[in-house]
């Protein structure tokens, strides 16, 4: 049997190039076709995949694929449900390579580029007491994401999800020439973030409501929670019957560990924590380095004011888990720019029962609550932007915060524990805000109190693991 497999790599019916996989030595490589190269539609993969280039070696290639897949636990459960080792990158290649993020997709094939056969629409559709009941079955280690012998996740990150199409309020699940509109995530088994379905549709609709680009999301019961997230990396037109083959489009997009070629597990500035960590070993994703991609920008100045809105509004609600595989680009042949944004959720909700240390530092600063002028100032300058650019974007974001969060606590259908969570990021968001802008001391004195009030006053629910988790991993 020969030891050498190929990937096909296609895009809206056209084929990209190839995936050579040496299986005995795990040896990846990448190179276009010739027509992908030449098309005035063309789009490189990435920008280390740069399109007049006659091929790619196996760190580049293998980095790409790896970081589309899922990580940690989520990872695991595939392998162990499919019998396969976890290091097999090629194996989680083809489960994963149909619908991934992005606009490229990836199938078995024999090494030549012709297109693998037309496949027919599948549909198929979901209640809510079905959905209900593999909710509940997930603590039998019955794979959230597999149905009928199939897999629905075909992303990265470790959280439960499904892509669904979602459709005058029905949900189903798609496959071959059907595409995917919407994300389903339930509440995470784990109980030390209680609520995090409306956790994270508050923070959404808090960035909306103060200008970010993020897509829409709803809270639909089953009757548990569950969150549905429009896809940003979909299209399609207004009324359009997306059961329909044809009818959604995709847009390619890449994580902010794909634009740096780097691998997932350095989506962290510092991994370990910082504390007693020398500068030399914060070799993961930064703000440094994700400004340090404005050479690659469509619109550079756009872009970082784009991504300094961003960071502001996580440092102001706490969500010390924003990593560079929560941060994407779209991509195309002219270069990237930043995506809406997703995985909005505040951490230090949760208190101790989480590490507060924030994925990426302010300056030297890693804990959000502790940032100040000197660290913003440093944080001006990876962004190159003026100290006044960065004050003035600071005031109109803690203004808008603070004006409009406690209004969308009693917006959306939450229920009273979840209102009461919501209601404590609010507090705290608007805390963070007035600080930021030069709150005075009485103030200050009451955001100590609040970091260490917080986890006390939050819901409890039966079953909390007070073991601290390394990080939220809410990818």
């Amino acid at each position: 049997m020969s030891a050498i497999r190929h990937l096909l790599v296609t895009s809206y019916a056209q084929a990209i190039g190839n995936i050579r996989c040496e299986l005995h030595r795990s040896a990846f490589d990448f190179y276009y076709y010739p027509h992908w190269q030449a098309s005035t539609e063309s789009f490189p993969l990435s920008p280390h995949f740069g399109l007049t280039a006659e091929g790619f070696k196996w760190r580049a290639t293998y980095g790409f694929v790896e970081n589309l897949l899922p990580e940690g636990d989520a990872r695991m459960a595939v392998m162990k449900y499919s019998r396969l080792s976890a290091d097999n990158l090629f194996a989680m290649g083809r489960l994963f390579g149909a619908e991934p993020a992005g606009a490229a997709s990836f199938f078995f094939h024999s090494g030549t580029a012709a297109l693998p056969a037309a496949q027919a629409p599948f549909l198929r559709k979901i209640d809510d007491e079905e959905l209900s009941e593999r909710i509940q079955a997930r603590h039998r280690c019955i794979p959230f994401a597999q149905w009928d012998g199939v897999w629905y996740q075909s992303l990265a990150g470790v959280q439960d999800k499904l892509q669904v199409i979602w459709h005058d309020g029905r949900l189903f699940l798609a496959g071959g020439s059907l595409t995917s509109t919407h994300l389903l995530k339930p509440e995470p088994q784990r109980q030390r973030t209680p609520y995090l379905v409306a956790n994270e549709h508050f923070c959404m609709s808090l960035a909306a409501a103060v200008g970010l680009d993020v897509p829409r999301v709803q809270i639909h019961r089953v009757p548990e929670a569950v969150l549905l997230i429009e896809r940003f990396d979909r299209t399609y037109a207004p009324g359009v019957d997306v059961l329909q083959p044809g009818k959604v489009g995709r847009t390619h997009i890449i994580d902010a560990c794909q634009a740096l070629d780097m691998p997932s597990w350095r989506k962290y500035e510092c991994l370990g924590g910082h504390d007693d960590r020398p500068p030399e070993r914060r070799y993961g994703v930064s703000f440094e380095k994700v400004f340090g991609l404005a050479p690659l920008f469509e619109d550079a100045s756009a872009a970082k004011m784009t991504i300094v809105r961003w960071a502001l509004f996580n440092l102001m609600i706490g969500n010390s888990d924003a990593h560079g595989k929560n941060i994407s680009f779209r991509q195309s042949a002219r270069g990237i720019m930043p995506a809406p944004f997703y995985d909005l959720v505040s951490v230090q909700v949760y208190g101790e029962k989480m590490l507060q240390e924030m994925a990426m530092a302010f300056g030297d600063q890693f804990l959000g609550h502790q940032v100040g002028e000197a660290d913003l100032l440093s944080f001006a300058a990876v962004a190159g932007i003026t100290d006044g650019e960065l004050m003035h974007e600071l005031a109109k974001m803690a203004t808008a915060i603070k004006d409009l969060a406690p209004t969308l606590v009693n917006v959306a259908d939450y229920t009273a524990p979840e209102r009461e969570l919501v209601g404590s990021i609010a507090t705290y968001a608007a805390m963070q805000a007035h600080r930021l802008i030069g709150a005075p001391p009485r103030l200050r004195h009451k955001l100590a109190d609040l970091m260490v009030e917080m986890p006390q006053g939050l819901p409890r629910v039966d079953g909390w693991d007070d073991t601290p988790s390394a990080g939220l991993e809410n990818s």
